[in-house]
């Protein structure tokens, strides 16, 4: 195995290198006092193996970790700190493993030892034939365990779209909403100071990139660990989320939106579109760069059982349209639309009575609530209506 060093201090660089060629398991090919000088030598070379320093100027082990995964995702990063609290908090996860200044030729030992463990273990015929059978799988097309993103009330990913399937059980809070901006925002570049000022504006510069490095591991363990074709990328200071075979609520909800008209041909397809909106997207979250998007769905919802209710009452299903309104004025109890269309149901069904009903319990909701009258043109239809 290959190996090269990357540390700002010479001495550490001499030190590391000793050790290495003592155990003798791992060739050291080269140091480098610079993470940029380490970087131009993985694009031209292959290594297996990077031994990282945190604390370097410049660019430091966590940027450069970044790149490094980039360039060849097979490279082992062991990083080297001095600060074990830091090391814990915020490697763990994507690391191969970590060792604490200084290096003591037992704990390096240790760490060849995983290294070549996990080199074995992907080596192996068991392993061999199961990414076999992955292939032969997904060629097939026989494979539709896909992982589930549900996005309306609560963020949540299931292993697969079955009902038993396993939730994700996020480590902290913000990676989950790191996750979720960036799926928010997926297929496009993020720049990680949007991030950092998006997620973490209440800390330090410092602690904002610590945070942010830490949650884009757990993001890629995720995506690692429950085979997801997706991908967390990082170029020139930006990340961008690429959903994969990811199946998202929001993204059915958006394709069968893409409607002109209610017909009898695709009526029955969008029915199946409104039990996908469980909420307000990401409601329970209140993520405030989600406001807009949340807004813009829910309109979007509206607007779409109305129009199947209006549809229901045109072809003799009066009384489902009103079970529709009804539930939808749940939601939107000030909606002038909703009462309007509630009152033309009834009229369609020759119910006076419910005409009256919907109207005035409509306009004391309003006063009780806001203090308003309805609009004049919900007035004009409830005469129009009563008066025939």
């Amino acid at each position: 195995m290959k190996a090269i060093v990357i540390d700002d201090e010479k001495p550490a660089q001499l030190h590391l290198e000793r050790l290495l060629r003592s155990d003798g398991r791992i060739t050291p090919v080269q140091c480098f006092s610079t993470a940029r000088a380490g970087l131009d030598f993985l694009a031209k070379e292959r290594v297996d193996v990077v031994f990282l320093d945190i604390g370097m100027p410049e660019m430091n082990g966590l940027e450069a970790a970044e790149y490094i995964q980039q360039l060849d995702s097979n490279i082992r990063v062991i990083f080297v700190t001095a600060y074990a609290d830091h090391a814990v908090e915020a490697f763990e996860l994507q690391a191969l493993d970590y060792v604490l200044k200084p290096v003591s030729s037992a704990r390096l030992t240790k760490t060849i030892d995983r290294i070549i463990a996990g080199m074995i273990l992907l080596s192996s015929p068991v392993a061999a034939t199961a990414e076999v059978q992955v292939s032969e799988s997904e060629a097939d097309g026989v494979d539709t365990r896909v992982p589930g993103l549900l996005t309306f009330k609560h963020l949540d990913i299931y292993r697969s779209l079955d009902q038993e399937a396993e939730k994700h059980k996020w480590r902290t809070a913000k990676s989950q909403e790191l996750f979720a901006f960036l799926f928010h925002h997926r297929g496009e570049w993020v720049s990680k100071e949007i991030l950092i000022d998006k997620l973490w504006a209440d800390v330090s510069q410092e602690k904002g990139l610590t945070h942010l490095h830490t949650s884009v591991y757990q993001i890629r363990k995720l995506l690692k660990e429950w085979s997801m074709t997706g991908k967390l990328e990082y170029n020139m200071n930006r990340y961008r989320l690429l959903s994969g075979n990811l199946v998202s609520d929001v993204e059915q909800f958006e394709q069968g939106m893409a409607y002109a008209d209610v017909t009898s041909d695709n009526v029955d397809s969008l029915r199946d579109i409104v039990p996908l909106y469980r909420g307000d997207y990401l409601e329970e979250h209140d993520y405030r760069w989600a406001q807009a998007k949340a807004r813009e769905l829910r309109r979007k919802y509206v607007e779409l059982v109305m129009d199947i209710a209006e549809w229901d009452m045109k072809h003799g299903r009066s009384k489902e349209a009103m079970e529709q309104l009804r539930e939808l004025q749940e939601r939107e109890p000030y909606a002038e639309e909703i009462c309007r269309l509630m009152m033309r149901v009834g009229a369609s069904m020759d119910d006076q009575q419910a005409i009256l009903r919907i109207y005035h319990s409509f306009t004391l909701t309003l006063l009780e609530e806001l203090g308003h009258q309805p609009e004049p043109e919900t007035i004009r239809l409830y005469e129009d209506l009563t008066t025939k």
